[in-house]
């Protein structure tokens, strides 16, 4: 009978190049009921691969509606304002939970943006390997419409794409 010798190769390795599959996770999130699944599952997977992480947020500004008139509807500066602020205060609260778990290698990105393309364009522009993002967000209605965030990403991401329900 032959002996054999069991080797161990860490899961969290990529058998063909030798080197740590997720270097770089990227986490949409969006303040919805999604986002503390989206979190935790970037805690597991970034403390599983060693990986740093951005957290990203785009402020969507709400469907521009027509007044009574005909025209376009402006945005006050106030809710431009307040749209922001409720940004920063999600990432922000978003930053400390990822430090306050363990995660030391952490960036913020965020802009008034339509999500889908600014989460494609921050992958492509930074060379992430996994993105991770919940499965319906905030605008349920746009989603609707113009079809999901999480949808857009997972057909047209160049990198692993890990969707939270």
């Amino acid at each position: 009978m032959e002996a054999f010798t069991l080797i161990h190769i860490p899961t969290h390795m990529n058998t063909f190049t030798n080197r740590a599959m997720y270097k770089k996770i990227l986490a949409a999130i969006d303040g919805s009921v999604h986002t503390q699944k989206v979190l935790d599952t970037t805690i597991a997977l970034a403390k599983a691969f060693d990986s740093s992480v951005e957290i990203c947020h785009a402020i969507c500004m709400p469907p521009m509606l027509p007044d009574l008139m005909g025209a376009e509807v402006a945005f006050m500066p106030q809710m431009i304002e307040d749209l922001e602020k409720n940004g920063k205060k999600i990432i922000e609260d978003a930053r400390k939970y990822l430090e306050n778990n363990g995660i030391k290698d952490i960036s913020i990105f965020m802009d008034i943006a339509n999500a889908a393309n600014m989460i494609l364009e921050r992958i492509k522009s930074e060379n992430f390997d996994l993105v991770v993002l919940g499965s319906r967000g905030l605008n349920e209605f746009e989603g609707f419409l113009m079809g999901s965030v999480s949808d857009k990403i997972s057909h047209h991401a160049k990198c692993s794409v890990f969707i939270v329900r």
